[in-house]
Protein backbone atom coordinates (compact mmCIF):
# COMPACT_ATOMS: atom_id res chain seq x y z
CA UNK A 1 0.00 0.00 0.00
CA UNK A 2 2.48 2.50 1.15
CA UNK A 3 4.31 2.17 -2.67
CA UNK A 4 0.67 2.58 -4.74
CA UNK A 5 0.19 5.97 -2.48
CA UNK A 6 3.20 7.90 -4.21
CA UNK A 7 1.97 6.35 -7.60
CA UNK A 8 -1.46 7.63 -7.32
CA UNK A 9 -0.37 10.91 -6.02
CA UNK A 10 2.23 11.25 -9.08
CA UNK A 11 -0.99 10.06 -11.55
CA UNK A 12 -3.75 11.98 -9.46
CA UNK A 13 -4.26 14.30 -12.65
CA UNK A 14 -4.37 11.29 -15.42
CA UNK A 15 -6.91 9.40 -12.92
CA UNK A 16 -8.74 12.15 -12.63
CA UNK A 17 -9.29 12.69 -16.63
CA UNK A 18 -9.85 8.88 -16.48
CA UNK A 19 -12.85 9.52 -14.16
CA UNK A 20 -14.13 12.48 -16.10
CA UNK A 21 -13.74 10.49 -19.41
CA UNK A 22 -16.17 7.85 -17.55
CA UNK A 23 -18.38 10.39 -16.55
CA UNK A 24 -18.80 12.27 -19.70
CA UNK A 25 -19.78 9.03 -21.74
CA UNK A 26 -22.42 8.02 -19.05
CA UNK A 27 -24.26 11.54 -19.12
CA UNK A 28 -24.16 11.38 -23.03
CA UNK A 29 -26.06 8.35 -22.78
CA UNK A 30 -28.05 8.93 -20.07
CA UNK A 31 -31.05 9.40 -21.85
CA UNK A 32 -31.37 7.06 -24.77
CA UNK A 33 -28.23 4.43 -24.26
CA UNK A 34 -25.83 3.60 -26.35
CA UNK A 35 -25.30 5.47 -29.67
CA UNK A 36 -26.91 2.83 -32.58
CA UNK A 37 -25.83 2.53 -36.42
CA UNK A 38 -26.76 0.05 -38.91
CA UNK A 39 -23.29 -1.20 -38.14
CA UNK A 40 -23.57 -1.62 -34.03
CA UNK A 41 -26.82 -3.36 -35.44
CA UNK A 42 -24.52 -5.74 -37.19
CA UNK A 43 -22.30 -6.28 -34.54
CA UNK A 44 -25.30 -6.76 -31.64
CA UNK A 45 -26.87 -9.41 -33.54
CA UNK A 46 -23.85 -11.47 -34.40
CA UNK A 47 -22.97 -10.85 -30.85
CA UNK A 48 -26.24 -12.36 -30.04
CA UNK A 49 -25.81 -15.35 -32.61
CA UNK A 50 -22.46 -16.25 -31.22
CA UNK A 51 -23.78 -15.94 -27.73
CA UNK A 52 -27.17 -18.52 -28.55
CA UNK A 53 -24.72 -20.88 -30.71
CA UNK A 54 -25.35 -19.79 -34.15
CA UNK A 55 -22.34 -18.71 -35.09
CA UNK A 56 -20.95 -15.35 -36.92
CA UNK A 57 -24.35 -14.91 -38.78
CA UNK A 58 -26.00 -11.57 -38.84
CA UNK A 59 -29.56 -10.83 -38.31
CA UNK A 60 -30.36 -11.29 -41.72
CA UNK A 61 -28.89 -15.00 -41.98
CA UNK A 62 -25.57 -14.10 -43.82
CA UNK A 63 -22.07 -14.94 -42.90
CA UNK A 64 -20.34 -11.36 -41.47
CA UNK A 65 -17.71 -10.63 -44.07
CA UNK A 66 -18.19 -6.67 -44.59
CA UNK A 67 -16.96 -6.14 -40.71
CA UNK A 68 -13.89 -8.18 -39.52
CA UNK A 69 -14.93 -10.93 -36.65
CA UNK A 70 -13.12 -9.50 -33.26
CA UNK A 71 -15.87 -6.79 -32.10
CA UNK A 72 -18.51 -8.91 -32.34
CA UNK A 73 -17.05 -11.74 -30.30
CA UNK A 74 -15.64 -9.14 -27.87
CA UNK A 75 -19.28 -8.06 -26.95
CA UNK A 76 -20.05 -11.80 -27.42
CA UNK A 77 -18.01 -12.56 -24.48
CA UNK A 78 -19.18 -9.54 -22.63
CA UNK A 79 -22.53 -10.65 -22.67
CA UNK A 80 -21.53 -14.14 -21.50
CA UNK A 81 -19.76 -12.45 -18.41
CA UNK A 82 -22.46 -9.99 -17.20
CA UNK A 83 -25.21 -11.92 -18.45
CA UNK A 84 -27.13 -8.94 -19.61
CA UNK A 85 -27.40 -8.15 -23.30
CA UNK A 86 -25.07 -5.98 -24.97
CA UNK A 87 -27.01 -2.85 -25.72
CA UNK A 88 -28.25 -2.48 -21.60
CA UNK A 89 -24.54 -2.56 -20.41
CA UNK A 90 -23.26 -1.09 -23.64
CA UNK A 91 -22.68 2.86 -22.03
CA UNK A 92 -20.66 1.17 -19.16
CA UNK A 93 -18.69 -1.26 -21.68
CA UNK A 94 -17.49 2.23 -23.42
CA UNK A 95 -16.89 4.34 -20.82
CA UNK A 96 -13.78 1.80 -19.26
CA UNK A 97 -12.48 1.70 -22.76
CA UNK A 98 -12.48 5.43 -22.58
CA UNK A 99 -11.50 5.80 -19.31
CA UNK A 100 -8.74 3.09 -19.73
CA UNK A 101 -7.91 5.00 -22.95
CA UNK A 102 -7.21 8.23 -20.90
CA UNK A 103 -4.86 6.57 -18.18
CA UNK A 104 -2.90 5.46 -21.02
CA UNK A 105 -2.20 8.57 -23.08
CA UNK A 106 -1.58 10.49 -20.07
CA UNK A 107 1.07 7.72 -18.47
CA UNK A 108 2.42 8.61 -22.13
CA UNK A 109 2.48 11.94 -22.06
CA UNK A 110 3.84 11.64 -18.88
CA UNK A 111 6.87 10.04 -20.58
CA UNK A 112 7.32 12.81 -22.90
CA UNK A 113 8.44 15.09 -20.10
CA UNK A 114 6.88 18.17 -21.23
CA UNK A 115 8.22 21.39 -20.23
CA UNK A 116 5.55 22.04 -17.79
CA UNK A 117 2.79 19.92 -16.12
CA UNK A 118 0.17 22.26 -17.14
CA UNK A 119 0.72 20.96 -20.72
CA UNK A 120 -0.14 17.76 -19.66
CA UNK A 121 -3.30 18.99 -17.95
CA UNK A 122 -4.36 20.26 -21.26
CA UNK A 123 -3.58 18.37 -23.20
CA UNK A 124 -5.66 15.63 -21.19
CA UNK A 125 -8.36 18.07 -21.48
CA UNK A 126 -8.40 18.41 -25.54
CA UNK A 127 -8.35 14.41 -25.25
CA UNK A 128 -11.12 14.18 -22.93
CA UNK A 129 -13.38 16.73 -24.56
CA UNK A 130 -12.36 15.76 -27.93
CA UNK A 131 -15.91 15.39 -29.89
CA UNK A 132 -14.88 12.69 -31.95
CA UNK A 133 -13.27 10.40 -29.11
CA UNK A 134 -16.75 11.32 -27.71
CA UNK A 135 -19.00 10.55 -30.57
CA UNK A 136 -17.20 7.11 -30.79
CA UNK A 137 -17.28 6.26 -27.08
CA UNK A 138 -21.31 7.20 -27.02
CA UNK A 139 -22.06 4.47 -29.66
CA UNK A 140 -21.78 0.56 -30.42
CA UNK A 141 -18.79 0.59 -32.90
CA UNK A 142 -15.68 -1.35 -33.50
CA UNK A 143 -13.56 1.79 -32.93
CA UNK A 144 -14.14 1.60 -28.86
CA UNK A 145 -11.96 -1.46 -29.13
CA UNK A 146 -9.42 -0.75 -31.93
CA UNK A 147 -8.39 2.70 -30.40
CA UNK A 148 -7.45 1.08 -27.14
CA UNK A 149 -5.54 -1.87 -28.58
CA UNK A 150 -3.58 0.55 -30.25
CA UNK A 151 -2.50 2.40 -27.13
CA UNK A 152 -2.25 -1.22 -25.14
CA UNK A 153 -0.16 -1.90 -28.52
CA UNK A 154 2.40 0.88 -27.94
CA UNK A 155 2.84 0.48 -24.53
CA UNK A 156 4.30 -3.36 -25.31
CA UNK A 157 6.00 -2.31 -28.35
CA UNK A 158 8.36 0.08 -25.97
CA UNK A 159 8.51 -3.24 -23.49
CA UNK A 160 10.12 -5.30 -26.45
CA UNK A 161 12.17 -2.75 -27.63
CA UNK A 162 13.73 -1.88 -24.10
CA UNK A 163 14.01 -5.75 -23.23
CA UNK A 164 13.73 -7.31 -26.47
CA UNK A 165 12.10 -10.46 -25.06
CA UNK A 166 10.48 -12.54 -27.00
CA UNK A 167 7.36 -12.32 -24.73
CA UNK A 168 7.09 -9.09 -25.77
CA UNK A 169 7.10 -9.59 -29.63
CA UNK A 170 4.38 -12.16 -29.25
CA UNK A 171 2.37 -9.41 -26.94
CA UNK A 172 2.33 -7.00 -29.61
CA UNK A 173 1.93 -9.24 -32.56
CA UNK A 174 -1.47 -10.81 -30.93
CA UNK A 175 -2.45 -7.02 -30.11
CA UNK A 176 -1.65 -5.78 -33.66
CA UNK A 177 -3.47 -9.42 -34.62
CA UNK A 178 -6.57 -8.75 -32.71
CA UNK A 179 -6.83 -4.82 -33.94
CA UNK A 180 -6.34 -6.13 -37.62
CA UNK A 181 -10.02 -8.02 -37.18
CA UNK A 182 -11.83 -5.73 -35.00
CA UNK A 183 -11.06 -3.34 -38.00
CA UNK A 184 -10.15 -4.36 -41.61
CA UNK A 185 -8.00 -0.95 -40.79
CA UNK A 186 -5.82 -2.66 -38.33
CA UNK A 187 -3.48 -3.84 -40.86
CA UNK A 188 -1.74 -0.12 -40.62
CA UNK A 189 -1.03 -1.10 -36.94
CA UNK A 190 1.14 -4.13 -38.58
CA UNK A 191 2.84 -1.84 -40.60
CA UNK A 192 3.57 0.12 -37.91
CA UNK A 193 4.91 -2.71 -35.95
CA UNK A 194 6.58 -3.90 -38.80
CA UNK A 195 8.49 -0.51 -39.52
CA UNK A 196 9.14 0.10 -35.68
CA UNK A 197 11.33 -3.25 -35.67
CA UNK A 198 13.17 -2.88 -38.92
CA UNK A 199 14.18 1.03 -38.24
CA UNK A 200 13.92 1.53 -34.33
CA UNK A 201 16.74 0.24 -31.95
CA UNK A 202 20.45 -0.47 -32.15
CA UNK A 203 20.38 -4.75 -32.85
CA UNK A 204 22.20 -5.94 -36.14
CA UNK A 205 19.99 -5.72 -39.54
CA UNK A 206 19.45 -9.32 -39.49
CA UNK A 207 18.26 -9.56 -35.88
CA UNK A 208 15.79 -6.42 -36.95
CA UNK A 209 14.60 -8.19 -40.43
CA UNK A 210 14.25 -11.42 -38.42
CA UNK A 211 12.00 -9.69 -35.57
CA UNK A 212 10.05 -7.80 -38.28
CA UNK A 213 9.20 -11.10 -40.22
CA UNK A 214 8.23 -13.04 -36.86
CA UNK A 215 6.28 -10.02 -36.00
CA UNK A 216 4.54 -9.12 -39.30
CA UNK A 217 3.55 -13.75 -40.04
CA UNK A 218 2.37 -13.72 -36.60
CA UNK A 219 0.10 -10.66 -36.51
CA UNK A 220 -0.49 -10.75 -39.82
CA UNK A 221 -2.28 -14.74 -39.49
CA UNK A 222 -5.32 -13.19 -37.59
CA UNK A 223 -6.32 -11.36 -40.69
CA UNK A 224 -5.68 -13.66 -43.72
CA UNK A 225 -7.65 -16.38 -41.55
CA UNK A 226 -10.40 -13.87 -41.19
CA UNK A 227 -10.24 -12.95 -44.94
CA UNK A 228 -10.17 -16.52 -46.38
CA UNK A 229 -12.93 -17.08 -44.16
CA UNK A 230 -14.78 -14.60 -45.59
CA UNK A 231 -14.23 -15.71 -49.42
CA UNK A 232 -15.05 -19.11 -48.67
CA UNK A 233 -18.21 -18.27 -47.25
CA UNK A 234 -19.05 -15.32 -49.27
CA UNK A 235 -16.81 -15.07 -52.33
CA UNK A 236 -15.84 -11.58 -51.05
CA UNK A 237 -12.54 -11.14 -48.68
CA UNK A 238 -14.43 -8.05 -47.35
CA UNK A 239 -17.60 -7.97 -48.41
CA UNK A 240 -18.96 -6.01 -51.24
CA UNK A 241 -17.24 -2.19 -51.82
CA UNK A 242 -18.28 -0.10 -54.29
CA UNK A 243 -15.29 2.59 -55.97
CA UNK A 244 -14.32 5.84 -54.54
CA UNK A 245 -16.37 8.85 -55.52
CA UNK A 246 -14.09 11.46 -53.46
CA UNK A 247 -10.65 12.96 -55.46
CA UNK A 248 -7.35 12.86 -53.26
CA UNK A 249 -7.81 16.62 -53.27
CA UNK A 250 -11.32 16.23 -51.39
CA UNK A 251 -10.03 13.70 -49.05
CA UNK A 252 -7.10 15.52 -47.99
CA UNK A 253 -9.65 18.51 -47.50
CA UNK A 254 -11.72 16.35 -45.28
CA UNK A 255 -9.24 15.17 -43.18
CA UNK A 256 -7.73 18.98 -42.54
CA UNK A 257 -11.09 20.06 -41.80
CA UNK A 258 -11.33 17.08 -38.96
CA UNK A 259 -7.86 17.73 -37.40
CA UNK A 260 -8.53 21.69 -37.66
CA UNK A 261 -11.49 21.08 -35.87
CA UNK A 262 -9.39 19.31 -33.23
CA UNK A 263 -7.74 22.49 -32.75
CA UNK A 264 -10.37 24.55 -32.72
CA UNK A 265 -10.62 25.84 -36.17
CA UNK A 266 -14.04 24.77 -36.81
CA UNK A 267 -15.50 25.58 -40.71
CA UNK A 268 -12.04 26.39 -42.09
CA UNK A 269 -11.38 26.79 -45.68
CA UNK A 270 -10.31 24.62 -48.18
CA UNK A 271 -6.59 26.22 -48.63
CA UNK A 272 -6.26 26.24 -44.78
CA UNK A 273 -7.31 22.60 -44.21
CA UNK A 274 -5.87 20.95 -46.83
CA UNK A 275 -2.34 23.06 -45.51
CA UNK A 276 -2.50 21.89 -42.25
CA UNK A 277 -2.93 19.07 -43.70
CA UNK A 278 0.24 18.52 -45.84
CA UNK A 279 1.75 20.15 -43.08
CA UNK A 280 1.21 17.24 -40.82
CA UNK A 281 2.26 14.62 -42.81
CA UNK A 282 5.20 16.89 -43.56
CA UNK A 283 6.19 17.10 -40.12
CA UNK A 284 5.39 14.11 -39.22
CA UNK A 285 7.86 11.98 -41.99
CA UNK A 286 10.53 14.60 -41.59
CA UNK A 287 10.58 13.70 -37.38
CA UNK A 288 10.62 10.02 -38.42
CA UNK A 289 13.19 10.30 -41.17
CA UNK A 290 15.16 11.87 -38.26
CA UNK A 291 14.76 10.39 -35.53
CA UNK A 292 15.79 7.36 -36.58
CA UNK A 293 18.68 8.84 -38.59
CA UNK A 294 20.26 10.66 -35.10
CA UNK A 295 18.18 9.30 -32.41
CA UNK A 296 17.94 5.63 -33.36
CA UNK A 297 19.08 4.48 -29.87
CA UNK A 298 17.14 6.36 -28.09
CA UNK A 299 13.84 6.15 -29.74
CA UNK A 300 10.77 5.37 -27.53
CA UNK A 301 6.84 5.66 -27.39
CA UNK A 302 6.39 8.61 -28.88
CA UNK A 303 8.21 8.02 -32.12
CA UNK A 304 5.50 4.94 -32.03
CA UNK A 305 2.59 7.17 -32.18
CA UNK A 306 3.55 9.26 -34.23
CA UNK A 307 4.47 6.47 -37.18
CA UNK A 308 1.20 4.82 -36.65
CA UNK A 309 -0.18 8.84 -36.99
CA UNK A 310 1.47 9.12 -40.34
CA UNK A 311 0.59 5.06 -41.76
CA UNK A 312 -2.94 5.55 -40.48
CA UNK A 313 -3.29 8.88 -42.20
CA UNK A 314 -1.86 8.09 -45.35
CA UNK A 315 -3.97 4.81 -45.54
CA UNK A 316 -7.32 6.55 -44.48
CA UNK A 317 -6.55 9.20 -47.41
CA UNK A 318 -5.47 6.68 -49.96
CA UNK A 319 -7.87 3.64 -49.18
CA UNK A 320 -11.04 6.44 -49.55
CA UNK A 321 -9.48 7.87 -53.00
CA UNK A 322 -9.83 4.03 -54.27
CA UNK A 323 -12.73 2.75 -52.15
CA UNK A 324 -16.29 4.05 -51.08
CA UNK A 325 -17.33 4.17 -47.66
CA UNK A 326 -17.91 7.03 -45.99
CA UNK A 327 -16.67 10.68 -46.01
CA UNK A 328 -13.41 11.22 -44.01
CA UNK A 329 -14.63 12.68 -40.94
CA UNK A 330 -14.57 12.40 -37.02
CA UNK A 331 -15.28 8.49 -37.02
CA UNK A 332 -12.29 7.83 -39.59
CA UNK A 333 -9.93 9.53 -37.80
CA UNK A 334 -10.75 8.89 -34.20
CA UNK A 335 -7.37 6.16 -33.89
CA UNK A 336 -5.53 8.48 -34.09
CA UNK A 337 -6.71 11.68 -32.03
CA UNK A 338 -4.66 10.37 -28.86
CA UNK A 339 -1.55 9.85 -31.01
CA UNK A 340 -1.92 13.47 -33.07
CA UNK A 341 -1.80 14.94 -29.27
CA UNK A 342 0.59 12.73 -28.25
CA UNK A 343 2.73 14.34 -31.07
CA UNK A 344 1.73 17.61 -29.92
CA UNK A 345 3.29 17.24 -26.41
CA UNK A 346 6.35 15.94 -28.18
CA UNK A 347 6.67 18.85 -30.41
CA UNK A 348 5.96 20.98 -27.55
CA UNK A 349 8.95 19.24 -25.91
CA UNK A 350 11.44 19.72 -28.70
CA UNK A 351 10.34 23.23 -29.04
CA UNK A 352 11.52 23.92 -25.73
CA UNK A 353 14.76 22.51 -26.26
CA UNK A 354 15.56 23.98 -29.34
CA UNK A 355 14.45 27.88 -28.77
CA UNK A 356 14.63 28.09 -25.02
CA UNK A 357 14.78 31.82 -25.24
CA UNK A 358 11.41 31.43 -26.63
CA UNK A 359 9.70 29.46 -24.21
CA UNK A 360 7.53 31.97 -23.35
CA UNK A 361 6.40 33.51 -26.56
CA UNK A 362 5.82 29.47 -27.30
CA UNK A 363 3.51 28.83 -24.41
CA UNK A 364 1.48 31.73 -24.72
CA UNK A 365 0.60 30.75 -27.97
CA UNK A 366 0.37 27.43 -27.29
CA UNK A 367 -2.21 28.56 -24.48
CA UNK A 368 -4.28 30.74 -26.85
CA UNK A 369 -4.85 27.49 -29.24
CA UNK A 370 -5.48 25.21 -26.32
CA UNK A 371 -7.94 27.67 -25.26
CA UNK A 372 -9.43 28.06 -28.41
CA UNK A 373 -9.87 24.33 -29.26
CA UNK A 374 -10.51 23.15 -25.76
CA UNK A 375 -13.28 26.16 -26.06
CA UNK A 376 -14.81 24.93 -28.92
CA UNK A 377 -15.06 20.92 -27.51
CA UNK A 378 -17.03 21.99 -24.88
CA UNK A 379 -19.17 24.06 -26.91
CA UNK A 380 -19.92 21.04 -29.30
CA UNK A 381 -20.21 18.90 -26.41
CA UNK A 382 -22.64 20.99 -24.71
CA UNK A 383 -25.05 20.88 -27.93
CA UNK A 384 -23.93 17.43 -27.57
CA UNK A 385 -25.70 16.61 -23.94
CA UNK A 386 -28.67 19.03 -24.59
CA UNK A 387 -29.26 16.92 -27.56
CA UNK A 388 -29.05 13.61 -26.60
CA UNK A 389 -30.97 14.63 -23.00
CA UNK A 390 -33.53 16.04 -24.88
CA UNK A 391 -34.29 12.96 -27.86
CA UNK A 392 -31.09 10.55 -27.65
CA UNK A 393 -28.12 9.76 -29.47
CA UNK A 394 -28.60 10.37 -33.27
CA UNK A 395 -29.18 7.20 -34.76
CA UNK A 396 -31.40 4.62 -34.16
CA UNK A 397 -31.26 5.34 -30.38
CA UNK A 398 -33.37 8.41 -31.00
CA UNK A 399 -36.85 8.71 -29.48
CA UNK A 400 -38.28 9.07 -32.94
CA UNK A 401 -37.74 6.01 -33.96
CA UNK A 402 -38.89 4.75 -30.52
CA UNK A 403 -42.49 6.16 -31.30
CA UNK A 404 -42.36 5.07 -34.98
CA UNK A 405 -45.43 3.91 -35.57
CA UNK A 406 -44.86 1.33 -38.91
CA UNK A 407 -42.68 0.08 -36.64
CA UNK A 408 -45.34 -0.39 -33.78
CA UNK A 409 -47.51 -1.99 -36.02
CA UNK A 410 -44.93 -4.13 -38.16
CA UNK A 411 -43.91 -5.70 -34.08
CA UNK A 412 -47.55 -5.72 -33.04
CA UNK A 413 -49.19 -7.22 -35.72
CA UNK A 414 -48.88 -10.57 -37.50
CA UNK A 415 -48.25 -8.82 -40.98
CA UNK A 416 -44.27 -9.89 -41.38
CA UNK A 417 -44.83 -13.37 -39.63
CA UNK A 418 -48.03 -14.56 -42.16
CA UNK A 419 -46.60 -12.71 -44.88
CA UNK A 420 -46.61 -15.38 -48.00
CA UNK A 421 -44.64 -12.84 -50.40
CA UNK A 422 -40.80 -11.55 -49.88
CA UNK A 423 -40.65 -8.86 -47.75
CA UNK A 424 -38.09 -6.27 -48.74
CA UNK A 425 -36.79 -2.56 -46.67
CA UNK A 426 -34.63 0.14 -47.46
CA UNK A 427 -33.71 -0.11 -43.79
CA UNK A 428 -34.22 -3.92 -42.65
CA UNK A 429 -31.45 -3.38 -39.90
CA UNK A 430 -34.17 -0.61 -38.11
CA UNK A 431 -37.19 -3.06 -38.04
CA UNK A 432 -34.87 -6.21 -37.26
CA UNK A 433 -33.44 -3.96 -33.98
CA UNK A 434 -36.93 -2.57 -33.23
CA UNK A 435 -39.34 -5.62 -34.22
CA UNK A 436 -36.90 -8.61 -34.41
CA UNK A 437 -38.56 -9.43 -38.12
CA UNK A 438 -35.57 -10.12 -40.54
CA UNK A 439 -36.69 -8.55 -44.10
CA UNK A 440 -34.73 -8.71 -47.39
CA UNK A 441 -32.54 -5.73 -48.32
CA UNK A 442 -33.57 -3.89 -51.11
CA UNK A 443 -30.69 -4.31 -53.98
CA UNK A 444 -28.29 -1.92 -54.72
CA UNK A 445 -28.77 -0.80 -58.60
CA UNK A 446 -25.16 -1.65 -59.10
CA UNK A 447 -25.36 -5.42 -57.80
CA UNK A 448 -26.49 -6.94 -60.97
CA UNK A 449 -27.79 -10.29 -58.87
CA UNK A 450 -29.18 -8.86 -56.77
CA UNK A 451 -31.53 -6.84 -58.66
CA UNK A 452 -32.19 -9.31 -61.47
CA UNK A 453 -33.40 -11.60 -58.48
CA UNK A 454 -35.89 -8.10 -57.21
CA UNK A 455 -36.68 -7.69 -60.79
CA UNK A 456 -37.72 -11.35 -61.40
CA UNK A 457 -39.89 -11.71 -58.48
CA UNK A 458 -43.76 -11.23 -59.79
CA UNK A 459 -45.12 -10.62 -56.42
CA UNK A 460 -43.20 -9.22 -52.86
CA UNK A 461 -43.90 -6.62 -49.92
CA UNK A 462 -42.05 -3.62 -49.77
CA UNK A 463 -41.40 -1.66 -45.97
CA UNK A 464 -40.55 1.81 -47.33
CA UNK A 465 -39.17 3.71 -43.86
CA UNK A 466 -39.02 7.58 -45.01
CA UNK A 467 -36.14 8.02 -42.23
CA UNK A 468 -34.27 4.78 -43.93
CA UNK A 469 -33.41 6.42 -47.19
CA UNK A 470 -30.47 4.90 -48.78
CA UNK A 471 -28.92 6.57 -51.80
CA UNK A 472 -27.23 3.31 -52.42
CA UNK A 473 -30.19 1.23 -52.45
CA UNK A 474 -33.06 1.39 -54.70
CA UNK A 475 -35.16 4.92 -54.36
CA UNK A 476 -38.80 5.14 -54.50
CA UNK A 477 -39.50 6.46 -57.22
CA UNK A 478 -36.91 4.20 -59.16
CA UNK A 479 -38.91 1.21 -57.49
CA UNK A 480 -41.95 2.83 -59.08
CA UNK A 481 -40.90 2.93 -62.39
CA UNK A 482 -39.55 -1.34 -62.22
CA UNK A 483 -42.44 -2.25 -60.50
CA UNK A 484 -46.45 -1.75 -59.64
CA UNK A 485 -46.26 -0.25 -56.22
CA UNK A 486 -49.36 -0.20 -54.31
CA UNK A 487 -49.54 1.34 -51.10
CA UNK A 488 -51.49 -1.48 -48.20
CA UNK A 489 -50.39 0.57 -45.08
CA UNK A 490 -49.45 4.19 -44.80
CA UNK A 491 -47.88 5.55 -41.76
CA UNK A 492 -46.72 9.36 -40.77
CA UNK A 493 -43.07 7.56 -41.12
CA UNK A 494 -43.63 5.18 -43.84
CA UNK A 495 -45.47 3.11 -46.17
CA UNK A 496 -46.14 -0.70 -46.77
CA UNK A 497 -46.45 -1.71 -50.68
CA UNK A 498 -47.68 -4.91 -52.23
CA UNK A 499 -45.44 -4.35 -55.53
CA UNK A 500 -45.85 -6.24 -58.67
CA UNK A 501 -43.82 -6.55 -61.98
CA UNK A 502 -44.44 -4.65 -64.56
CA UNK A 503 -43.57 -6.10 -68.17
CA UNK A 504 -40.98 -5.24 -69.31
CA UNK A 505 -39.26 -3.86 -66.56
CA UNK A 506 -37.49 -0.48 -67.33
CA UNK A 507 -35.10 1.02 -65.23
CA UNK A 508 -33.48 4.55 -66.13
CA UNK A 509 -30.03 4.87 -63.81
CA UNK A 510 -27.22 2.46 -65.31
CA UNK A 511 -26.75 -0.69 -63.35
CA UNK A 512 -22.74 0.29 -63.53
CA UNK A 513 -22.12 4.38 -63.58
Amino acid sequence: MKKIVPILLKHIDTFLAAALGFYFVIELTKHGGIGISPDSIMYTSVARNLTTGNGFLQFDGKPLTMFPVAFPYFLHLIMLISRQDIVSIAPYVTATLFAANIFMAGYILEKTKLPHQLYKIALLLLIITNPALLEVYTMLWSETLFIFLVLLFLLIQQQYLQSKSFKYLLFTAVIAGIAAITRYAGITLIATGCFILLFAGNGSLKKRWISSILFGSISSSFLFINLFSNFLQSGYLTGKRLPADTSFLDNLSLYGKVLGSWLGFANSGLFFSVTLGIMVIFIIGIYLITAMIYQKNNIGIITFAESFLLIYILFILISSTFSNYDDINNRLLAPVTIPFFISIGAALKQSALIQKKFVRLNSILVSIIALMALIGNLQTDATTLQNNHEAGIGGYSEDYWKESPILHFIKSTSFADTASLPIYSNDNAAIYYFTGKKMKTLPELTHKRELDLFLQTNALYVVWLNSGDNPDLIEQDEMSKIKKCIPIHTFADGTIYKCLTEEPPIIQKELNP
